[in-house]
Protein backbone atom coordinates (compact mmCIF):
# COMPACT_ATOMS: atom_id res chain seq x y z
CA UNK A 1 0.00 0.00 0.00
CA UNK A 2 1.55 3.97 -0.60
CA UNK A 3 2.72 5.48 2.24
CA UNK A 4 2.21 9.21 2.50
CA UNK A 5 4.92 11.13 4.27
CA UNK A 6 4.80 14.86 4.93
CA UNK A 7 6.95 16.98 6.71
CA UNK A 8 7.00 20.37 8.34
CA UNK A 9 10.21 22.49 9.43
CA UNK A 10 10.22 25.67 11.29
CA UNK A 11 13.83 27.54 11.15
CA UNK A 12 15.77 29.79 13.08
CA UNK A 13 15.36 33.71 12.14
CA UNK A 14 19.33 33.67 10.42
CA UNK A 15 18.60 30.62 7.59
CA UNK A 16 20.08 32.19 4.93
CA UNK A 17 17.93 32.60 1.55
CA UNK A 18 21.27 30.95 -0.33
CA UNK A 19 20.16 27.89 2.47
CA UNK A 20 16.54 27.44 1.14
CA UNK A 21 17.76 27.67 -2.27
CA UNK A 22 20.08 25.00 -1.69
CA UNK A 23 17.78 22.72 0.25
CA UNK A 24 14.90 23.09 -2.72
CA UNK A 25 18.00 21.95 -5.00
CA UNK A 26 19.12 18.86 -2.79
CA UNK A 27 15.24 17.36 -2.27
CA UNK A 28 14.97 17.94 -6.48
CA UNK A 29 17.79 15.95 -6.62
CA UNK A 30 17.04 13.27 -3.80
CA UNK A 31 13.45 12.78 -5.14
CA UNK A 32 14.91 12.35 -8.35
CA UNK A 33 17.19 9.88 -7.57
CA UNK A 34 15.21 7.60 -5.41
CA UNK A 35 13.36 4.92 -6.22
CA UNK A 36 9.69 4.08 -5.22
CA UNK A 37 8.70 8.01 -5.39
CA UNK A 38 4.76 8.28 -6.88
CA UNK A 39 5.00 12.21 -6.02
CA UNK A 40 7.32 14.51 -4.22
CA UNK A 41 6.24 18.27 -3.74
CA UNK A 42 8.08 20.73 -1.52
CA UNK A 43 8.70 24.39 -1.01
CA UNK A 44 8.69 27.15 1.33
CA UNK A 45 5.69 28.10 3.11
CA UNK A 46 3.84 31.19 0.85
CA UNK A 47 3.10 33.25 4.59
CA UNK A 48 -0.74 33.83 3.85
CA UNK A 49 -1.69 32.41 7.30
CA UNK A 50 0.20 33.52 10.37
CA UNK A 51 2.08 30.81 12.88
CA UNK A 52 2.68 28.01 9.82
CA UNK A 53 6.50 26.59 9.78
CA UNK A 54 8.54 28.08 6.92
CA UNK A 55 8.48 24.97 5.18
CA UNK A 56 7.42 21.36 3.79
CA UNK A 57 7.82 18.50 2.01
CA UNK A 58 4.66 16.06 1.24
CA UNK A 59 5.23 12.97 -1.12
CA UNK A 60 3.61 9.13 -1.27
CA UNK A 61 6.12 5.97 -1.94
CA UNK A 62 4.89 3.26 -3.16
CA UNK A 63 5.86 1.06 -0.17
CA UNK A 64 6.53 0.90 3.13
CA UNK A 65 10.19 -0.56 2.00
CA UNK A 66 10.70 2.66 -0.66
CA UNK A 67 9.78 5.22 2.27
CA UNK A 68 12.69 3.24 4.54
CA UNK A 69 15.06 3.56 1.73
CA UNK A 70 14.62 7.12 1.10
CA UNK A 71 14.75 8.23 4.85
CA UNK A 72 17.82 5.92 5.51
CA UNK A 73 19.78 7.28 2.37
CA UNK A 74 23.22 8.70 2.61
CA UNK A 75 21.74 11.68 0.83
CA UNK A 76 18.91 11.89 2.52
CA UNK A 77 21.05 12.18 5.76
CA UNK A 78 23.33 14.45 4.57
CA UNK A 79 20.82 16.98 3.55
CA UNK A 80 19.27 16.44 7.40
CA UNK A 81 22.91 17.05 8.37
CA UNK A 82 24.39 19.81 6.43
CA UNK A 83 21.10 21.89 5.45
CA UNK A 84 18.55 21.66 8.13
CA UNK A 85 19.57 21.02 11.81
CA UNK A 86 21.53 23.85 11.41
CA UNK A 87 18.81 26.15 11.38
CA UNK A 88 15.74 23.97 12.57
CA UNK A 89 13.98 25.43 15.10
CA UNK A 90 11.36 22.55 15.28
CA UNK A 91 9.96 19.91 13.08
CA UNK A 92 6.48 17.88 12.49
CA UNK A 93 6.32 14.34 10.80
CA UNK A 94 3.53 12.25 9.79
CA UNK A 95 3.36 8.95 7.83
CA UNK A 96 0.03 7.66 6.44
CA UNK A 97 -1.62 4.95 4.54
CA UNK A 98 -2.73 6.49 1.17
CA UNK A 99 -6.07 4.30 -0.27
CA UNK A 100 -6.40 3.66 -4.12
CA UNK A 101 -8.89 5.62 -5.87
Amino acid sequence: MPIGHVVTFTFTSDISAETLTALGESLDALSAAAAGIESYRHGPDLRVRSGNADYAVSCVFTDHDALTAYMTSPEHQRLITELIQPHLQGKSSVQFSVPSC
